[in-house]
């Protein structure tokens, strides 16, 4: 199981590059001064992310420890809630790690004391949910891990094998647009990585 993680993240290492180049590459179309903002703030969250996945080794952690800040939780913490979706929710190639973690944030965010046992509520979030969905699905035609990656990882044996296959190349591209979509949602200026969270700034004034 170690070398099987060791060889993932080496393998995510390797792809992370590729995946947060986009955000340049969108910079080469678009030159006027807001666009050049909001792309390098979209450039931080992706870098971010890519830093999370890599460092815990889980997709959904990856998302979720990016906003964890902002969200009022520690990155330890988010490792941990993350990690049982890896693999598609247990290895089992369901629900790929970067929306679990997306939906987790989305939840999260939409949450206060105000509104935690308001159905009214609960029922806009799950029409956030449904839009990141959607997003997701028009960027890569599914959310399920096994047809995102091309196999199934449900035993060891087809995990060593997808790991032979080069399998989880994508997987920080799915990571990046999974924070890409969140903050397109959800504003740039809010989302920003790198400046303290928003809760951390109001505790301040």
């Amino acid at each position: 199981m170690k070398k099987e993680r060791r060889d993932f993240i080496k393998m995510m290492t390797a792809s992370a590059l590729t995946a947060s180049l986009g955000p340049l590459r969108i910079l080469g179309r678009e030159n006027s001064p807001e666009s050049l903002k909001n792309n390098i703030s979209q450039k931080s969250t992706v870098e971010e992310a890519l830093s999370n996945m890599q460092k815990y080794g889980s997709c959904c952690t990856g998302v979720l420890a990016t906003y964890s800040p902002e969200l009022g939780i520690e990155k330890d913490l988010a490792a941990g809630l993350g990690r049982g979706m890896a693999g598609g929710i247990g290895g089992l190639g369901h629900v790929c790690g970067a929306v679990s973690g997306a939906v987790l944030v989305i939840g999260l965010k939409a949450t206060n004391s105000d509104n935690i046992d308001d159905m009214t509520a609960g029922l806009k979030t799950m029409d956030t949910v449904k839009e990141f969905v959607s997003k997701f699905e028009e960027k890569h035609s599914t959310i399920m891990c096994r047809d995102l990656i091309g196999h199934d990882i449900s035993t060891a044996e087809k995990r060593e094998a997808a790991m032979k296959a080069n399998a989880y190349a994508n997987c920080s591209e799915f990571v990046a647009s999974a924070v890409t979509i969140l903050d397109e949602m959800f504003g740039q200026e809010e989302t920003q990585r790198g400046i303290g969270s928003s809760r951390a700034r109001k505790d301040q004034s």
